[in-house]
């Protein structure tokens, strides 16, 4: 787990998993959830439809927070994280402009992850020049036109205490998904 030759921060990524079904991407938040950390920013893309407010919403379940749903008329929704000492701040960037959107924007992604009061979910995150340190870039996909109920996650890490953190949860992950194969 080391900077990539691109030099662009990428300490580790992720053969992709596949999974069928919405209680998998549910069991997938879950796992993500007991992982995040203040200061945190998780990077979500994928096209429109592909489940990233379903991801966030799973994510927030497992955390205590009930009725997420997408920001992306009000952009941003912050909600309190009852067990934790942080905010989880859950942002869409669908309608903004589709120019890189920088840390310095109003909407106070900069201040958020600079005293780790916050963990950071970016709905469309192509669209934001994110930090190369403490970053999750989650991709997800339905790549099966005729099943859409078939989600493919792809993960990849920006800085060490986030790599470590997602390398746990992607084993996690593993385990998790390869218990129903030994019971057939």
């Amino acid at each position: 787990m080391t900077e990539n030759a691109a030099g662009d921060g990428l300490t580790c990524g992720f053969p992709d998993i596949s999974v069928d079904g919405e209680e998998w991407t549910n069991m997938i938040g879950a796992i993500l959830a007991a992982e995040i950390y203040g200061g945190l920013a998780v990077v979500l893309t994928g096209p429109l439809g592909s489940g990233k407010t379903a991801l966030v919403r799973a994510v927030a379940g497992a955390l205590g927070i009930r009725s997420v749903k997408s920001p992306t008329f009000a952009t941003q929704a912050v909600y309190s994280i009852p067990s934790l000492e942080f905010d989880l701040v859950h942002a869409d960037l669908y309608r903004l402009d589709s120019g890189q959107i920088g840390l310095d924007t109003e909407l106070q992604f900069e201040e958020y992850l600079s005293d780790r009061r916050a963990v950071l979910f970016v709905e469309w995150g192509e669209r934001w020049n994110a930090p190369r340190t403490d970053c999750w870039e989650v991709d997800i996909a339905s790549p099966d036109p005729s099943n859409p109920d078939v989600r493919r996650f792809g993960f990849r890490a920006f800085g060490a205490e986030a790599s470590r953190r997602v390398a746990n949860a992607y084993g996690r992950m593993l385990d998790a998904f390869a218990e129903p194969r030994r019971r057939c």
